[in-house]
């Protein structure tokens, strides 16, 4: 089950499908394609898949470390006299740096979308270049599959009784379209139900939150919590679901980056509302 969105901005909802899908629930697909790996796992109801650039360094996700179908880099080598290429600033990772605040033991993820944030240390950190999103069916994309959301600045809560199953995902995508903070965090609050119904059609109950105002880094954000009922269950698929999403701006990008964490409940290790919380309170400028 492998999906490769076409472009690798994680703001732009949806987008084309990639290689043909594979295995079950539970099941990991590595595929490489144009120099990219692509390592596919089950989580919540959708289908969340996991990006890796083979330019980006090591993968520091247990997705990866866990699937044995990784294949060789098929990359070609740059010929020595070929002159070398540097990403611009906006594509570079800047150093994940705990804040004074961070609490104890937790891990620091910075996304090169000008955020960082802190995760409990039972969670795993993505290499910065690293997506993760879902995908559902639809009937334009190739394969039968498109992109519901990709995000980078990633990091995940990985289990060992559900496999390659990410019980928990966070991440910071971007809302290119738009400067208002409202509008992006309604235009993600929109993407809710999608991400959470299940591969055979079973739609979700979703019940927003009012927006609550907050600053990140001194400028203003907005935060609205989804909860989700009614979820199709599986393995290690809970029945309910807390989807907390905050937009803001950050200088330098393009329109607005927001802060995704999906928080299944019902589920081994299952994370709290609070822990959400304090996940969220974490949120700053990177350094």
């Amino acid at each position: 089950m492998a999906q490769q969105p076409q472009a690798w901005d994680a703001g732009t909802p949806g987008g084309p499908g990639g290689p043909p899908r594979g295995g079950g629930s539970g099941k990991a697909l590595a595929v490489i394609a144009a120099g990219v790996i692509l390592i596919v796992v089950v989580a919540v109801a959708a289908v969340v898949l996991v990006v890796r650039s083979t330019h980006d360094g090591h993968d520091t996700s247990a997705s990866a470390a866990q699937s044995s179908s990784v294949l060789p880099s098929t990359t070609t080598p740059t010929p020595s006299g070929s002159p070398s290429t540097t990403a611009p600033a906006a594509a570079q990772c800047p150093p994940a740096t705990a804040a004074p605040d961070t609490p104890a033991g937790w891990r620091t993820v910075a996304g090169k979308r000008g955020l960082a944030y802190d995760v409990p240390p039972n969670w795993t950190v993505a290499s910065c270049g690293t997506l993760v999103g879902w995908e559902k069916r639809c009937n334009d994309g190739p394969f039968g599959y498109c992109a519901i959301r990709t995000m980078s600045g990633a990091a995940t809560l990985d289990v060992p009784g559900c496999g390659d199953n990410s019980v928990a995902v966070s991440g910071l995508p971007g809302a290119s379209n738009t400067t208002d903070i409202n509008d992006a965090v309604r235009d993600e609050a929109a993407l809710v139900a999608d991400i959470y119904t299940s591969d055979s059609g079973h739609v979700p109950t979703v019940q927003l939150s009012p927006p609550r105002q907050l600053t990140v880094g001194g400028a203003p954000a907005v935060q609205i919590v989804a909860s989700v009922t009614n979820i199709a269950t599986s393995n290690c698929v809970g029945p309910t679901a807390i989807h907390s999403m905050v937009a803001t701006t950050v200088p330098g990008q393009q329109g607005c980056v927001l802060f995704v964490i999906s928080a299944p409940q019902g589920v081994p290790d299952a994370v709290s509302p609070a822990v959400v919380a304090e996940m969220v309170s974490t949120l700053r400028r990177a350094s």
